[in-house]
């Protein structure tokens, strides 16, 4: 139980580090090249799009991290 709990742990930090890094660069693209006037806050257009990747990227990619780490843990 400890174990999987670390390993989760370890593999939902990890993933949401390179989740966020990733998103934050994908929204940035998108939100500099194809919705320059979208607002998000006090945000607009390519700043927008990195901070909402950026969030998507790391939720998205810390779960399935710390679900990755709970099955190898499990082996």
């Amino acid at each position: 139980m400890r174990r999987r709990m670390l390993f989760g742990g370890i593999g939902a930090v990890i993933f949401l580090v390179i989740g966020a890094f990733i998103g934050f660069l994908l929204g940035t693209y998108v939100g500099g090249n194809y919705y320059p006037e979208f607002v998000f806050l006090t945000w607009q257009g390519y700043e927008a799009g990195g901070w909402i990747g950026m969030i998507l990227g790391g939720v998205i990619s810390g779960i399935l991290g710390y679900d990755l780490g709970v099955k190898i843990a499990n082996k």
